[in-house]
């Protein structure tokens, strides 16, 4: 089971974003498999017109969306590393740059391809939600697209727009025996305050208590962390304080020891430079 929260942030006045938090357990019929599963990506999206040779190589439009998933691990993943080359090779003679309600549209084209060539073999196993989230450029408007599989005898792939969403509007992602409930949490995390804790950052708390929650086996891991907004999607490890008194930087539950938090050792480019506590 997978647990994702994305929700609109105004924590920094004036310069709202869509923030995700997510866990990194993935199991199969009730077993753990991995607790470091990536499930939340930068899905980036590249425009390009004509130089004067002729040659689509001049860059025009760069931005990126939160790509997330939940259920089908194979299918989830397998979709966004096939959108990835699709989407960052856009060319354009006219400069057309397109709206995220324009890639929704295609995601929502491409994940109900994916989804109908597996079903009839993977049967119930082929269920997945996805979620396209971020800011358009086109429209000014912080939205969210979640696409999940519906129906009884025909299932097919289904879109539910959250568009121009505002402070505190949020989906969930995750389960259908947990949906509801941990939905009602995080309404009712937004509405009370907690000692040492952000309002504004309530969906990522009701994350991290069910990853910490022994009683939850199917969430855990790691959490995950991420910012959609102007600026485009990234992601962001976490840190805490070492008895020693430095921080010690997580990513996917995983501690970045020295080894792995430098490219080219000490001296060379610091991994992650961005964490949040």
């Amino acid at each position: 089971m997978t647990a994702i929260a994305i929700w609109c942030n105004h924590e920094i006045e004036h310069y709202p974003g869509l923030w995700i938090a997510a866990d990194s357990r993935v199991s199969s019929s009730g077993s753990k498999l991995i607790d470091d599963a990536q499930k939340v990506f930068s899905l980036p999206i590249t425009c390009k017109s004509p130089n004067a040779d002729g040659f689509f190589t001049e860059v025009y439009h760069h931005h990126s969306y939160g790509y997330c998933f939940a259920g089908d691990t194979l299918l989830g993943q397998n979709a966004y590393l096939s959108l990835v080359p699709l989407l960052s090779n856009l060319v354009s003679t006219k400069r057309y740059t397109p709206s995220l309600a324009d890639v929704a549209r295609y995601v929502m084209s491409y994940l109900s391809r994916t989804f109908d060539a597996c079903k009839a073999i993977r049967e119930k196993r082929s269920m997945f939600e996805v979620a396209l989230f971020g800011h358009c450029k086109v429209t000014n408007y912080l939205s969210a697209y979640h696409f999940m599989t519906r129906g009884q005898n025909d299932v097919s792939v289904h879109c539910e727009p959250h568009e121009n969403m505002k402070e505190k509007d949020f989906l969930y992602l995750g389960d259908d025996d947990k949906k509801e409930q941990i939905s009602s949490q995080i309404r009712a995390a937004f509405e009370a305050a907690s000692a040492g804790r952000r309002l504004h950052r309530a969906p990522r708390y009701v994350i991290q208590d069910h990853i910490e929650d022994e009683n939850s086996p199917s969430i855990g891991g790691g959490l995950q962390l991420g910012i959609a907004d102007k600026l485009g999607f990234r992601t962001f490890p976490t840190c805490r304080p070492s008895a020693s008194g430095l921080a010690i930087i997580t990513y996917l539950g995983r501690d970045l020891a020295p080894d792995l938090q430098y490219v080219g050792g000490p001296f060379g480019a610091l991994v992650a430079s961005e964490a949040m506590a």
